[in-house]
């Protein structure tokens, strides 16, 4: 099926009048359709190039380039009494977070409601749509550049279906969850997800590394030490991390026992790339004794024995009640969340609520 016969035309906004008058409209309804377009190629922030609003049966195409659209554009985003409707919305919370200091909440996303009602893996906006309203959406315009002007039409048009179909997808799948009884996660997972836009950084980046499970706690240390210094550094100069300190380096320098510069050279250059002053600078991170806060990190283990066998028992408790509930068990039990139990005995605290009484009902 094809509705772009029927698709409204796009208002462009670019003017501090046109978007009060379309804000001014989008609060006469409760439901605000939102997506952005960005580029995070030489940056660690991405660069907000467009942000796509559906309101009712208007679609606003509002250029985030132009400054003084940012104030109102925000207090839209923001506003507290308006369901913002969103397909997979970490990115855009993040972007959204940065460009204009306010997060998209409440928030209705789209994606996460779709493994609520029993998709077996995350479905992509264009397969959702196909899926739920029988839509086949043409996406031809990927790799635009959002930050060029001006815009074509066949790139204004893909902008515009991204959020042209969200309210639709909103009714079909609320409706289901209310059937399911499952409004009350959707609202936590949807809590969630911008909570955790809140978070500029990740506190504990040596947990994510390959291989950190195998160092003893004095190098995940240094390896904590060493991306903690990276992340912050990326963030103030807004250069991508890997561009700062790749994670490769960060390893081999973290291992080292006696990091002197010698030894810290040959690590940054393994790779290909000497860099002398890249060097220099892990050398002097590396001199100072650990702090109380590295003295505290949460630490990469393997598991013993035990921790594998209670992992494995709730593993095949979890694929019961996911097959009970059509639910995919890598959402209702996320591996992070397996291992977790499986060291301490609950789940970790975000991952707590509706999961809870799932796999443990009273």
């Amino acid at each position: 099926m094809d509705e772009s016969t029927t698709a409204p035309a796009p208002i462009w906004i670019a003017t501090q009048p046109e978007l009060d008058h379309f804000a001014k409209h989008a609060r006469s309804h409760s439901l605000l359709g939102l997506d952005t377009e960005f580029i995070r190629t030489q940056t660690f922030h991405a660069e907000l190039g467009l942000v796509q609003i559906a309101s009712g049966h208007s679609i606003a195409l509002v250029d985030p380039l132009i400054g003084d659209l940012k104030l109102c554009l925000s207090s839209l985003v923001g506003d507290a009494a308006l369901t913002k409707i969103v397909h997979s919305a970490s990115e855009d919370l993040e972007v959204l977070s940065h460009a204009l200091g306010t997060v998209a909440a409440p928030l209705f996303d789209t994606q996460i409601a779709a493994v609520l009602c029993g998709y077996e893996q995350p479905p992509s906006y264009q397969k959702l749509v196909a899926q739920e309203l029988d839509i086949s959406l043409d996406k031809q315009a990927t790799r635009t550049d959002w930050l060029k002007r001006p815009l074509d039409t066949e790139q204004l048009r893909y902008a515009a279906e991204d959020v042209l179909h969200l309210a639709p997808l909103y009714q079909t799948l609320s409706a289901r969850l209310q059937s399911l009884g499952r409004l009350a996660w959707m609202a936590e997972e949807c809590q969630r997800a911008v909570d955790k836009s809140r978070q500029a950084l990740d506190p504990f980046p040596h947990l994510k590394i390959r291989g950190a499970e195998r160092m003893n706690p004095a190098q995940q240390g240094r390896l904590w030490r060493l991306l903690h210094w990276r992340d912050r550094e990326a963030m103030a100069r807004n250069r991508p991390k890997k561009w700062i300190l790749d994670n490769p380096v960060a390893l081999r320098a973290a291992l080292l026992e006696r990091a002197d510069l010698a030894a810290l050279e040959a690590a940054v250059a393994a790779d290909g790339r000497p860099s002398a002053k890249l060097a220099h600078k892990i050398e002097q991170i590396l001199k100072h004794a650990p702090t109380a806060e590295e003295l505290n990190i949460p630490l990469s283990l393997t598991q013993n024995e035990l921790e594998k066998t209670r992992a494995r028992d709730l593993r095949e408790h979890a694929v019961v009640a996911a097959q009970a509930l059509s639910l995919s068990v890598d959402f209702l039990l996320p591996r992070r969340g397996l291992d977790y139990w499986a060291r301490h005995g609950l789940l970790p605290e975000d991952l707590r609520g509706w999961r809870n009484q799932v796999l443990w009902p009273a």
